[in-house]
């Protein structure tokens, strides 16, 4: 059994452990949306973009690496208001994009 001071000793240790790894597990894998900004690392590689969910969320995210489309192309959904998919991962409070595919619209 733990005392009281045994008891807060351990809620200071263990609860900024657990409230950070209940929010790493929350954040979304994969966002849809509309592309309202973006910055080109060359013509053909983005280097970081933002993105309006379709929740109405700004999601602001670099890039990583070859993500299945160009730069160029992307602006175009950016111009046209194409609705994308991105994939991402998470480096603490970083969003990296790893995947960018058009989004289909429903049938």
């Amino acid at each position: 059994m733990l005392t009281g001071l045994a008891t807060a000793t351990w809620l200071l240790v263990a609860a900024p452990g657990a409230l950070a790894a209940c929010r790493q597990q929350a954040r979304p894998t994969r966002y849809d949306g509309l592309v309202v900004a973006m910055q080109a690392a060359s013509i053909l590689q983005v280097a970081s973009l933002t993105l309006r969910t379709d929740g109405g969320i700004l999601v602001e995210m670099v890039v990583e690496g070859d993500v299945g489309i160009t730069a160029s192309h992307l602006r175009e959904h950016m111009a046209l208001a194409d609705p994308v998919t991105v994939t991402v991962r998470y480096a603490d409070d970083l969003v990296i994009a790893t995947r960018i595919d058009d989004r289909l619209p429903p049938e």
